[in-house]
């Protein structure tokens, strides 16, 4: 068995254990690293009293840490299926099915990296799907678990905005905020039993402000610029962290101009929005890309579009080439563990090609943005 990302598994493995008697209330401390929202320590939780009660060997629980993220990316991929083969035929279909289920950079980060961005995923694309039903509740409620899952769920705000003003009624508002911000407190509760909500949100923002850089070695406009540069930095008297923010208010303002004019579908908005989220702002890690690319496959599959298929392909292997770079330098060269992945040549292009690759992969983000754009509007003039 490949060894997850260290510093990850071991923060899943403390937690799970600290968890493992059900003990919320006293989890967040001062004195105890914790950097994730309630939603993924309810897994974690299980998993611990798992342990405990089947006297489980440590090696066998790292393993097991790694077993909801995979089993997310097969619900995925199952979920794409049979959503994509009701617009195309069964083939096209299968075909999304397999580029999800065998992704290179989908396997990495789930099977051997050990994160949980499948999870994450995996309801953010419940709540796609069921705003495409038009069943709000449901989507309100999988939006809420995903946002307790990772505050990464907040690269969706724009699509829910953009859906509500579209549909705008106080019984749509209604039920589509009050559901969410009510799963939110009750499972929030127990971890922030006085000022549930404040808390939660003074703890997002810790969070987010813990890595105050450009690109945690992410392949994205900021990487071209430079990984791990403070955000403060200036570029004509304005910092890279609020040129990041105007450059991504810019991308939705295009965005939201083409959807009221043509009406562009879910899936699109979903994939322009997990790809915006990741490119533009600064302060991205470079597992971010991962919801970008299932709305992509979704998309790709939906429009029959071989040169997205490309585009997608291409992007899966940067992201790939990223993920095993962050992975190798961290585990088998920091942390000097074995070198079990570590290839020589392989590091050293990457090692010395980084800004190069976020350059190319940012002009594949635009690139695709336009097609997909083109695409749709196409497809609804069809």
């Amino acid at each position: 068995m490949l060894p997850g990302f260290q510093i990850d598994v071991n923060d899943w493995f403390a937690w799970a254990i600290r968890l493992s008697h059900f003990n919320f209330v006293t989890f967040y401390s001062k004195d105890f690293f914790t950097d994730y929202t309630p939603g993924y320590l309810y897994i974690l939780s299980v998993l611990g009293f798992l342990k405990n009660f089947l006297q489980m060997p440590d090696r066998n629980f790292y393993l097991l840490l790694k077993i909801p993220a995979i089993i997310s990316d097969l619900v995925i991929a199952l979920l794409a299926f049979y959503q994509i083969k009701k617009v195309v035929p069964e083939k096209l279909a299968f075909l999304a099915f397999l580029f999800i289920l065998f992704n290179p950079a989908i396997i990495f980060n789930s099977a051997v990296w050990g994160q949980v961005d499948s999870i994450l995923t995996l309801f953010l694309l419940i709540t796609v799907i069921s705003l495409k039903k038009n069943n709000l509740i449901f989507g309100s409620i999988f939006y809420g678990l995903s946002l307790l899952i990772k505050p990464q769920a907040l690269a969706l705000i724009p699509v829910l905005a953009i859906f509500l003003i579209n549909q705008f009624k106080l019984l749509n508002l209604f039920k589509l905020l009050v559901p969410g911000l009510l799963i939110i407190f009750i499972l929030a509760l127990p971890f922030f039993p006085n000022q549930t909500l404040v808390n939660l949100a003074h703890h997002i923002t810790n969070t987010a402000g813990e890595y105050p850089y450009t690109s945690l070695f992410a392949y994205n406009l900021w990487g071209a610029v430079g990984f791990w540069l403070p955000d403060n930095k200036l570029w004509q008297g304005i910092s890279y962290q609020n040129l990041g923010y105007i450059l991504f208010l810019s991308y939705w303002v295009t965005i939201v101009y083409f959807y009221f004019r043509n009406k562009l579908s879910i899936y699109t908005l979903g994939a322009l929005a997990a790809m915006g989220f990741f490119f533009l702002p600064t302060r991205a890690h470079e597992r971010y890309l991962y919801p970008a690319l299932i709305f992509l496959i979704l998309s790709t599959v939906t429009f029959r579009s071989r040169l997205l298929l490309t585009l997608t392909g291409a992007l899966s292997l940067l992201h790939f080439l990223d993920l095993y770079y962050v992975y190798v330098y961290y585990n088998e060269i920091f942390l000097k563990l074995p070198k079990v992945l570590y290839n020589p040549f392989l590091y050293s292009f990457l090692d010395t090609n980084g800004k190069n690759l976020s350059l190319i992969s940012t002009a594949i983000f635009i690139l695709i943005s336009v097609i997909l754009i083109k695409y749709d509007i196409a497809l609804k003039k069809a």
